[in-house]
């Protein structure tokens, strides 16, 4: 029964995924920070432990297959789809589920909007906990159990920083468990108790030393990340000329005044401050259902065509909704079902993952990367708690109801790419990032390079350098605080600058004197301008007489 429900979570992926570096446009910003360090750790240091090296270390580990910028960029998607989605299924049956519960929460999951928020290293992080619960599941002490549990929340800490909060929890518990066995059994099982408690201190120790402190905020990055979303909820509120992702301390400085962490800006402002937490509780739970209910693609069960894709989403979550009311009309038999430890245990673990879940959600925001996990272990438990529930349905309901789910899964999947090549209407839709890059890799800049140079790029997408490939270009902030246009050419030695209605619209830029007559005449200011695109998108290029490239340490292999 399990080998065939995996072997049908396989084609229902392979029929969702393939083919998707054709449909699936390139992600920007967050994503391609991440596969840009994955991509220069060979010659750059490992990022800080808050700015989760982990992912990047997997997009190193990936570039070895795909050594290709924008083919790596699809394969990781594809690779975290699947191995996900296995990850569920297989945790899920450790964990009690039923194999047609397990399969049900399983496909779920992964025809839902889940699998496709960016940025992606929440599933990363997600498969490293469903093998930490695969492993723990096969252990009957409960110290041991938290012990596993704990150390797969420091690894998935260094992909996602605030699960550190989580595996500090895990750890109290592990410890509480230690003592309380210690105190029973004190004349037996020391030998294993201490090899336990060695064991994972020294595993902590060695990953603390070796990756750093995910919760040490070297940078910053949790008052910064807080900075970003209430600016972003104040211009929402205050409309105006402010880009709340890169000039955040002008808004903070407004509200709060000069302040640098969370309790901080609690005390400077604490009405603001409440405001801000009221938006994100009232969101909570709207964003915790939006990121299951819609499917691949941004499929909706509420309005579009009847096409297979819509109909597969519908009977998905009807199945699912049958399951909760089946749940409610049997609450009585809830009590017995809780006392089995499987379910116990998987209980536990998703109080101890909500805590740094609620505080993500409620002090920044609740956006769909932080809920993820949060969303696969509550189906998780729906699944446990439906098998011990309702064990005694007929065999006949079952295999038929069963079959339904294969024939549904395996006649009525859509093809993601197929569904993202064409938008409203069944026009094509444009791949816009993929196909600049495409025209710049087409304008042959790499080969002029002299060896071992990069061209520094000017941009406001944020990310084309990662997928030119970081050898070559190297990404010049158009956001640099205090520094002017005429400072960015000459402080960055900027040799390209890609013109998109994004830069000219961005608030540096479309007030800006200088930068309009830049635009109107960059011959005079050493540049030629190469068109990329009928619609005015060009590429700024420095004369050959003016280019100098910069030299930022790169050692060539």
């Amino acid at each position: 029964m399990d080998a065939g429900c995996l072997a049908l979570l396989l084609v229902t992926s392979w029929k969702l995924l393939h083919g998707l570096e054709r449909g699936v446009d390139l992600s920007m910003w967050d994503e391609a920070d991440y596969l840009r360090r994955g991509l220069t750790l060979s010659w750059s240091h490992l990022p800080a432990a808050e700015w989760g090296p982990l992912y990047s270390l997997w997009y190193t580990a990936l570039s070895r297959l795909w050594p290709e910028p924008v083919a790596l960029h699809s394969a990781n998607f594809q690779v975290l789809c699947v191995l996900t989605s296995v990850g569920a299924y297989v945790f899920m049956r450790r964990m009690g589920a039923r194999p047609l519960l397990a399969l049900l929460g399983t496909a779920v999951y992964l025809l839902s909007a889940a699998p496709h928020v960016l940025p992606r290293p929440t599933l990363l992080a997600l498969l490293v906990l469903e093998l930490a619960l695969v492993v723990a599941s096969f252990l009957e002490s409960w110290e041991e159990f938290w012990a596993v549990i704990a150390g797969g929340l420091l690894v998935a800490s260094f992909a996602r920083p605030e699960f550190f909060l989580a595996f500090l929890l895990a750890s109290a518990l592990c410890l509480g468990w230690l003592v309380r066995a210690a105190v029973r059994e004190r004349h037996t099982g020391r030998g294993r108790r201490a090899a336990v408690a060695a064991g994972f201190a020294l595993g902590v120790v060695l990953l603390l030393q070796g990756l750093g402190n995910p919760f040490g905020d070297t940078k910053n990055r949790r008052f910064y990340a807080f900075c970003q979303h209430f600016a972003y909820q104040h211009v929402r509120h205050n409309p105006g000329p402010v880009d709340p992702w890169n000039q955040c301390p002008q808004v903070i400085r407004s509200v709060f005044g000069e302040v640098d962490s969370v309790g901080a800006a609690l005390r400077a402002n604490p009405e603001a401050f409440l405001w801000h937490v009221g938006i994100n509780v009232k969101a909570f739970a709207d964003a915790s259902l939006a990121l299951f209910t819609p499917g691949p693609g941004g499929l909706s069960v509420t309005w579009g065509p009847w096409d297979p894709a819509r109909a597969e989403r519908v009977l998905l979550l009807a199945a699912l909704g049958a399951l909760g009311a089946g749940l409610l009309w049997r609450w009585r038999r809830w009590r017995a079902a809780l006392a089995e430890p499987r379910l116990q245990r998987m209980l536990w673990v998703l109080a101890v993952v909500e805590v740094p879940t609620l505080l993500s959600a409620l002090l920044l925001m609740p956006r769909k990367h932080y809920l993820i996990i949060q969303g696969v272990f509550v189906l998780a438990l729906l699944m446990l708690l439906g098998s011990q529930v309702d064990a005694a349905a007929p065999r006949r309901v079952r295999g038929a109801v069963g079959g339904l789910l294969a024939l549904g899964l395996a006649l009525l999947t859509p093809n993601l790419a197929e569904r993202l090549s064409t938008g409203a209407g069944g026009t094509p839709s444009r791949r816009i990032h993929l196909q600049r890059v495409r025209a710049i890799e087409a304008l042959g800049l790499v080969e002029r390079l002299p060896p071992g140079e990069r061209l520094p790029l000017l941009e406001a997408e944020g990310g084309y350098d990662a997928y030119l490939g970081p050898r070559s270009y190297y990404p010049v902030l158009h956001y640099t605080p205090g520094v002017s246009f005429e400072g960015l050419l000459r402080e960055h030695k900027v040799a390209a600058i890609l013109l998109t209605d994004a830069l000219r619209r961005h608030p540096r830029f479309q007030d800006d004197p200088l930068f309009h007559s830049f635009e109107a005449n960059p011959e005079d200011f050493g540049f030629t301008l190469l068109p990329l695109s009928a619609s005015g998108e060009a590429l700024a290029l420095r004369s050959p007489g003016h280019v100098e490239p910069s030299r930022a340490g790169l050692e060539r292999r």
